[in-house]
């Protein structure tokens, strides 16, 4: 899809102070632009902005865009970024054995309700790969016996050769180590159930079971280093009772989760979401 520089998203963040959305907003309305939608934000000291706008007959750039707003930018202190709203993020996505989430997210973007590009699904098991290559969606089985750095080294290979925005994963259940999380330079979203760090390692169902859990749900965050622990971007629960079963719980999560990691991604990608000091800003 080609990009329309005349339908303009911007997200900026910069101390807090007096006059910033009459400072910004003039900006604007000096470059003959109209603003349709704007969503704010204050938090400890610092002020969060998203601004989706339109103007009439533009050529200009995002890169031209970019460099009027620095000199404003340099006075506020502010980090910000120009996007074209035609703009999808290109994505990897990782999955596993486990394919509701990988296939919720699939269905998405063929349905152009998930403004993503896809690039192509890597697992390390293969029976995704009947789907996706149907769909003409390329597909890479990576191996993730033995050594860490051996598979991981194949992974890096194929992300740095596709150059994607981002990496999902949807629901790989391999841990991604620091080491390449931080040669990947780009953020990384995974998905889970909601009753970590409560029931960790195997079998949470049946252990969130055996204690009578009364609310299940899921967390779609950005992976760090440290984990399960990265900031939160999007969550859901329902409740439940003694009469749900393991497979019953296991299904409502699915459920949850798929529906979880898809708003996530849709926030995301629509420029909805800002990191600052291990927390998300998540405009509506």
């Amino acid at each position: 899809m080609e990009s329309n520089p005349s339908e303009i998203i911007f997200v900026g963040h910069c101390p807090d102070r007096v006059g910033l959305v009459a400072c910004i907003t003039h900006f604007f309305a000096s470059e003959n632009f109209n603003i349709l939608d704007l969503a704010q934000h204050s938090e400890q000291g610092r002020f969060f902005m998203r601004v989706e706008g339109k103007g009439e007959g533009y050529s200009q750039s995002i890169q031209d865009w970019k460099r009027k707003f620095y000199p404003v930018a340099k006075g506020l202190e502010m980090e910000y970024t120009f996007h074209t709203l035609s703009d999808r993020l290109r994505v990897i996505m990782f999955c596993s054995k486990t394919l509701p989430c990988p296939l919720e997210i699939i269905s998405r973007v063929l349905s152009n309700d998930l403004p993503i590009e896809l690039l192509a699904v890597i697992s390390n098991h293969m029976n995704i790969a009947p789907i996706v290559k149907q769909l003409n969606i390329p597909f890479y089985y990576t191996q993730t016996e033995g050594e860490t750095s051996h598979f991981e080294e194949e992974q890096l290979g194929i992300i740095q050769k596709l150059k994607p925005d981002m990496v999902v994963l949807a629901r790989y259940m391999r841990i991604m180590s620091d080491h390449l999380l931080q040669l990947l330079a780009i953020p990384v979203i995974n998905i889970h159930h909601s009753f970590l760090p409560s029931f960790i390692g195997k079998n949470p169902y049946e252990q969130a079971y055996q204690r009578g859990v009364k609310l299940i749900g899921a967390t779609a965050h950005f992976v760090t280093k440290d984990l399960d622990e990265g900031p939160i971007i999007s969550q859901d629960v329902v409740q439940i009772d003694h009469r749900f079963s393991v497979s019953d719980m296991k299904q409502l999560g699915a459920d949850i989760e798929k529906q979880v990691l898809a708003t996530a991604l849709r926030k995301f990608s629509e420029r909805k979401v800002i990191q600052w000091k291990g927390r998300t800003i998540v405009f509506h």
